[in-house]
């Protein structure tokens, strides 16, 4: 195999790997926490479907587009939780498309009076599909007469269409109305998600640890704030191979209306290539800032998000983004309670 097919096997690898170990990146993760943690699917045993859609700016000439669907069914009397969610990421220009369907059961433990851990486990399937016919080889180049030939003999051509693999993964939530603690644990069968499986990728497995806080904002109940106004601390840590992505979030709930602040930094390691050879470089910093909008409207939750990047766009872990995304809760009681909108409820476990 020629230095050209190992370099396209190695970018398609890359390609794989930025995207999926970006699995979890939305602007919004406060709300759709079930991304990086399945246990929020369990999360005061709520009956809730919701979609999400973003547009990942790669570069300057290359978007990709993301859409995410869930839905969480609980069984109170059972005390467990059924979630769903599909996943599906797309680069136009060379039709690469990455998806993954996970199914999570959730297991309530009430701890306490108001304590109470969620216990998880997820399967998921994911396959990638790439349109061969927008790469070029290495022997369609005619280095003679500068003419590209239309078709290939190149035995990885066959190879690179599409790939399918399996995904398990454990997590677990401990929580009160006030205190969130989460821990996740992705690709635990490490599966193998490399188009030739000649030269194998293996997903490392991820770790992610959550926190966060909710603060009563208008204890006291002043008039120049909503009755209920709350202020929702949120950070989370995730290791994905030699890297680390983070994520801070600061949400102001504000009645009906929702104001958020985001920070997203990394200290991401890749292969560099220089004079002396391949060497494995590092990079850390604030890679963006986020803000987020919303406004709950009786039984759905409308939000609309957006990140400036601070690195470069060419960069696909420092990326600018676009983000729309509609939650209904189908709870018989949220319709009368109008005021309250709270992040971390435990009322719907008793």
């Amino acid at each position: 195999m020629s230095k050209n097919r190992h370099f396209l096997t190695v970018l398609l690898l890359f390609i794989l790997a930025s995207a999926f170990g970006q699995d979890e990146y939305v602007v919004n993760q406060t709300k759709y926490t079930q991304k990086i943690n399945a246990s929020y699917f369990g999360m005061n045993e709520l009956n809730r479907v919701g979609v999400l859609y973003n547009s990942l700016k790669v570069n300057n000439a290359t978007t990709m587009d993301n859409k995410y669907l869930f839905g969480s069914l609980a069984f109170p009397d059972l005390n467990f939780t059924i979630g769903l969610d599909l996943n599906s990421f797309k680069m136009p220009t060379t039709n690469l498309t990455l998806n993954l369907a996970k199914l999570a059961y959730i297991y309530t433990i009430q701890l306490g009076n108001e304590t109470f851990l969620l216990p998880g486990l997820y399967v998921g399937f994911g396959s990638s599909n790439l349109n061969v016919d927008n790469l070029i080889f290495e022997d369609q180049l005619d280095t003679a007469t500068g003419f590209i030939n239309t078709e290939s003999i190149d035995p990885l051509a066959a190879i690179i269409a599409n790939t399918s693999y399996f995904d398990m993964g454990a997590s677990f939530i401990l929580h009160s109305e006030d205190y969130l603690i989460g821990l996740s644990l992705k690709h635990l069968n490490r599966p193998n998600t490399s188009f030739n499986k000649e030269v194998p990728y293996e997903k490392p497995i991820q770790v992610s640890v959550q926190g966060g806080y909710e603060f009563n904002i208008n204890p006291y109940e002043f008039r120049y704030l909503p009755r209920y106004s709350y202020l929702y601390a949120y950070g989370s840590v995730t290791k994905f191979g030699d890297s680390y992505f983070m994520s801070f979030s600061q949400d102001f709930q504000l009645g009906e209306f929702s104001l958020g602040f985001v920070e997203q930094a990394s200290f991401v390691s890749y292969s560099d290539n220089t004079a002396q050879g391949e060497q494995i470089a590092t990079q850390a910093g604030l890679n963006n800032i986020g803000l987020t909008v919303g406004l709950a409207l009786e039984n759905f939750d409308f939000g609309v998000h957006y990140n400036f990047p601070f690195r470069n766009t060419g960069k696909v872990f420092s990326p600018s983004m676009l983000e729309l995304s509609v939650i209904f809760d189908f709870s018989i009681y949220r319709r009368n309670n109008r005021g309250l909108y709270k992040r971390l409820q435990i009322d719907n476990y008793y």
